[in-house]
């Protein structure tokens, strides 16, 4: 999706590229994105890196880790809060130690409009996820 600028996320571009050649393979570039743009509005940040790391044999809602990279440091808190994030979202979250790879991170190109929708996205999915 455009923002003001024009310009596109890298995530939205992969995932719309995807999505054109098999629609109905499941896709975490959007809950990426969404995650992403929530962190940055619950901590006024400038910037921040969610790295989402997936073992070559998980498959849909399955993912090994998730670290929050800012600059300088990435506070274990923020790390915390995306790992719950994931987890509200539907996401199962185990390491194997086996080898991973590391999924792309939103590169934070989107518009005011989406940023409240991701906001209003995962805060829904925790409220929801903490009331179980």
């Amino acid at each position: 999706m455009p923002n003001e600028t024009g310009a596109r996320c890298a995530l939205q571009v992969a995932r719309q590229r995807r999505l054109s050649v098999r629609p109905d393979e499941f896709g975490l570039e959007q809950d990426i994105c969404d995650v992403t743009l929530w962190l940055i509005e619950m901590h006024s940040l400038s910037r921040v890196h969610v790295w989402v790391d997936r073992h070559y044999t998980q498959i849909g809602r399955e993912i090994a880790g998730v670290t929050v990279m800012t600059s300088p440091t990435h506070p274990e808190g923020l790390t915390e809060a995306a790992h719950e994030a994931f987890l509200a979202l539907g996401y199962t979250i185990e390491d194997t130690r086996a080898d991973t790879y590391g999924h792309q991170f939103c590169d934070g190109h989107h518009s005011k409009h989406e940023a409240i929708q991701a906001y209003a996205r995962i805060e829904g999915a925790l409220r929801r996820w903490r009331s179980l």
